[in-house]
């Protein structure tokens, strides 16, 4: 095993870096949207690489300080587990997350958007916090385009078991 003296570790700065970003309508509330969304036990059910995820506390889902354990396939890797942890949460309006991944660093956000009774808007954003040069240059792309795909289908999954539900 090798240590390297501290100068030599990559530092970690976190500036986002934003990876995707998609939008949806869905014929659902935002609250009951919000509902779903934010329960991460079913995260696995509509976005793609996600295996599973459980609860890591006895919080309530969707509250700040929530945490998971999120079971991933990632390329050529094979599964791997993170820790996600819930950093911002407001019913109905806003949830962000956390992950405990290098090299990727991410973070999720999902905005909801009223956009009539029975009607959302919303919009699901992941970044990565790594903001090292290394990382930009190496991996950055790979990771990018990884999730542009697999968020384009999970945001419509998201969709369809939502406006299934009765």
């Amino acid at each position: 095993m090798i240590f390297l003296p501290a100068p030599l570790i990559p530092k970690l700065a976190f500036a986002l870096q934003l990876l995707t970003e998609q939008t949806i309508s869905i014929t659902r509330s935002a609250e009951a949207t919000y509902q779903y969304a934010t329960n991460l036990e079913h995260f696995a059910e509509w976005f793609p690489g996600v295996l599973s995820i459980e609860s890591a506390n006895t919080l309530e889902h969707g509250q700040r300080g929530k945490e998971y354990l999120e079971t991933i396939v990632v390329p050529v890797r094979g599964k791997r587990k993170i820790k996600i942890c819930v950093k911002e949460a407001e019913f109905g309006k806003v949830f962000m997350t956390e992950g405990e991944f290098l090299p990727l660093m991410p973070k999720m956000e999902i905005l909801f958007q009223v956009t009539g009774a029975e009607s959302c808007s919303v919009t699901w954003r992941m970044y990565s916090r790594n903001d090292s040069f290394l990382f930009k240059a190496t991996l950055l792309h790979v990771f990018r385009s990884v999730l542009h795909k697999r968020s384009a289908i999970g945001i419509k999954r998201l969709q369809e078991n939502l406006e299934k539900q009765p």
